[in-house]
């Protein structure tokens, strides 16, 4: 049993260093940021298919640093900030799976993309990028998306979200003490900024101080409709277009059972990789290769 904790105290150690050596070298994205309808968004490429980037909640398109301009090489990289959060507009309601897709494709619209996109996403992002494949299979040609938060029913994706710790039983789900927090945040944005960029130090710290801007009705409208009451599972059985997940094997929001319960029911691809809920981050390279393999290789073709 001593051996067991020594390797779990091993492993968490260099996962903390790795991700500090992340976010020390990772690089601010370049491209033109601009307004697209009600979301802010930066656009990188010229020529070539389409690629749209989806952050997680409680992020902004920043999340998608310097090393996924590689994808602008030979597509028209498409990165918004969505509805409610970073520099999007933040409606007082209206915070939907549809609602998302809703702005998502008024922004691309707006930037003159018409053609099918490819779709990357980490988190919250997938969810959204799945709706808009399953509402609109004409405008997506696939998806890759990194830890799904994909559950059996609400209960499994309260207990899940959860158990990624004690402040996210406080602070995450929707509640009074996180109500309060988000509140507090709102009012004192420039300091919680850097109170963020302070007590998350694994984190670059442009990532970390983009997480203050929300307020409470995005976020929590946002994570009861599209997380916790989201109907994923069943969207996916009416998806045509390829998608393909990729977990890590210690992300404590990923319901690994249910994923591979998916991966037998509705013939999605699943990659399991070594490695927690921020995969993008510290994997960079890595999912940038597989959202490039989905473009050029033969997932481009329907799910059969």
């Amino acid at each position: 049993m001593a051996a067991g904790f020594a390797g779990v105290a091993t492993t968490a150690g260099l996962e903390y260093q790795r991700a500090r050596r992340v976010a020390g070298t990772w690089q601010l994205p370049a491209g033109e940021r601009r307004r697209a309808g009600a979301l802010a968004v930066r656009t990188l490429g010229e020529t070539g298919s389409p690629v749209l980037l989806l952050h997680g909640l409680v992020a902004s398109g920043i999340f998608w640093g310097g090393a996924y301009d590689r994808l602008a090489g030979s597509h028209r990289l498409v990165v918004p900030d969505l509805l409610g959060f970073g520099n999007s507009d933040r409606p007082d309601s209206r915070y939907g799976p549809d609602d998302h897709v809703e702005a998502l494709f008024a922004c691309l619209d707006a930037l003159g993309v018409h053609e099918p996109v490819a779709i990357g996403a980490h988190s919250l992002g997938c969810l959204i990028g799945l709706r808009m494949a399953a509402t609109h299979p004409e405008r997506v040609t696939s998806v890759v998306g990194f830890g799904p938060p994909i559950y059996a029913n609400r209960a499994d994706a309260r207990a899940r979200i959860g158990a990624s710790g004690p402040m996210a039983r406080l602070f995450a789900l929707p509640g009074p003490v996180g109500e309060l927090a988000c509140n507090w945040v709102c009012d004192h944005r420039a300091a919680a900024a850097r109170l963020a960029a302070l007590s998350h130090p694994r984190l670059p710290a442009p990532i970390a101080t983009a997480a203050v801007e929300h307020n409470w009705a995005s976020y929590s409208r946002t994570l009861t409709s599209v997380i916790l009451d989201a109907e994923a599972a069943d969207w996916l059985a009416t998806i045509d277009v390829p998608v393909q997940f990729v977990a890590g094997n210690r992300d404590p929001v990923v319901d690994h059972t249910f994923l591979s319960h998916l991966v037998r029911t509705t013939g999605i691809a699943l990659q399991v990789w070594s490695g927690r809920h921020d995969l993008p981050l510290v994997e960079a390279n890595r999912c940038v290769t597989a959202i490039s393999d989905a473009l050029e290789t033969g997932m481009a073709m329907p799910r059969g």
